[in-house]
């Protein structure tokens, strides 16, 4: 999540927001690694930058509302 939940908008369309931590540790993401090499996990990339274009991104990302996710390549 990029920023906290807006209580008034969640209220205007009735919709209710969750809190998810996630701990990231070596064995997590082992299992994720390995259920991505097996297909079990499909990553969708919306688009993809090189480093050069950081500035683009942040613009793609704010403007555009990707269906994926965004790489930027180092």
């Amino acid at each position: 999540m990029l920023e906290q939940p807006n209580s008034d908008l969640m209220q205007r369309f009735g919709v209710k927001d969750i809190f998810q931590l996630t701990q990231v540790n070596k064995d997590r993401l082992t299992q994720v690694a390995k259920w991505v090499d097996q297909n079990n996990i499909k990553i969708h990339v919306d688009k993809t930058f090189s480093l050069d274009e950081t500035a683009k991104v942040l613009d793609y990302v704010k403007d555009v509302h990707p269906r994926g996710k965004v790489v930027l390549e180092i």
